[in-house]
């Protein structure tokens, strides 16, 4: 894909933010944008949008001629009018889009043809990248953990091999910040409405690949879903392996869902019934320990290098590990803390 891509000078864009099971195409490379979207400002009106093995990127778009190619059959163009599709597998019909290509151009008409496309895109990721940075500088210096400071802190710590099995809608926003693809970090995750998997799957990438990092990403919402239940095959089965709860006490996701697709009484009043998590906190550190893990609670961005170090050593070592970062609520709704009270104790008649 990124012969295909250079070799005309095309701007890619990923699987789009929901359903992203991996970030294959390096998110480093200059010519890619970021992830797929309706509208999207740059390159703005094309002529041309091909679709390789994404289930959710057949987009169809005035004006543009959608080619698809998918290995399953059964769901090719089933959300929308395809012009051309294709049921091939993926590496194979890239490898035979660049021999068909190379035969209908010489190779000075390619590069000029590349070069013009290029230049321009890579000039907006540069832009795109450098903003990126200015926001992550901007709000992540202070005492408290910003999803953009640790964003920095895991690009930074973590291996250029690690294996990243996320599972954190939260921490999603983190992705443009890290690296991803080709050289760099492997991206595993979920499609939507899936919670709760990834330290079951993280132990399966180890099982795997054991000669490679593996780290674990999960929202506190998503680890009570799964629960910490997997943690003891982590530690039975000497799983060296890097857990880290994105704890923000808050099911971001649903608040989301309620806030946004409703304007019901909890929308208006400001409040919902079930999203904050904090009341009482779960100590997800101790939970490890329960389960033969070792585990620390990460709660000032100053602390994130060196407890990342100590996780880093344990997997070394041969343990697996989890860390407990308390990130700032943030989003829709996030600065509440309110939830109902009520207490089943209270409404005994008699004390038993």
């Amino acid at each position: 894909m990124v012969e295909l891509a250079e070799l005309l000078g095309l701007p890619v864009a990923g699987q789009g933010e929901f359903g992203v099971w991996s970030k294959p195409f390096p998110t480093r490379n200059p010519l890619y944008l970021g992830p797929m979207l309706r509208t999207m400002r740059f390159p703005g009106q094309i002529d041309v949008h091909l679709n390789i093995g994404s289930r959710y990127a057949e987009i169809a778009q005035k004006g543009a001629k959608l080619i698809s190619i998918r290995q399953d059959a059964t769901s090719l163009a089933r959300v929308e009018p395809v012009d051309l599709a294709m049921v091939a597998d993926t590496k194979l019909a890239a490898a035979d889009l660049i021999a068909a290509v190379k035969s209908m151009a010489t190779e000075s008409r390619l590069k000029q043809i590349a070069e013009e496309r290029a230049s321009r895109t890579r000039e907006y990721t540069k832009q795109a990248a450098k903003l990126h940075a200015t926001i992550a500088a901007s709000v992540g210096n202070g005492p408290a953990i910003r999803r953009e400071r640790l964003a920095i802190e895991l690009e930074n710590g973590l291996e250029k091999d690690t294996i990243y099995v996320t599972d954190c809608d939260s921490g999603r926003a983190m992705d443009p910040l890290m690296s991803f693809g080709g050289t760099d970090k492997t991206y595993i995750s979920t499609g939507p409405n899936i919670l709760g998997w990834a330290v079951s799957a993280s132990f399966g990438a180890k099982l795997a690949q054991p000669d490679r990092p593996v780290v674990a990403i999960l929202g506190d919402g998503s680890m009570m879903f799964g629960g910490p239940q997997p943690l003891w095959s982590h530690a039975r089965y000497s799983a060296p392996v890097t857990t880290i709860v994105y704890n923000n006490r808050s099911y971001n996701n649903e608040r989301n869902r309620i806030w946004t697709f409703s304007a019901g009484a909890q929308f208006k009043q400001g409040r919902d019934m079930t999203c904050y998590n904090g009341d009482p906190d779960v100590d997800f550190a101790k939970a490890a320990q329960a389960f033969g893990v070792e585990g620390e609670t990460v709660k000032e961005a100053s602390q994130i290098a060196d407890a990342l170090a100590r996780a880093k050593r344990a997997n070394v070592e041969g343990r697996p590990y989890l860390l407990d970062i308390h990130v700032e609520r943030d989003g829709i709704g996030a600065a509440s803390a309110w939830h109902p009270g009520y207490s089943i104790a209270d409404k005994r008649t008699r004390k038993v």
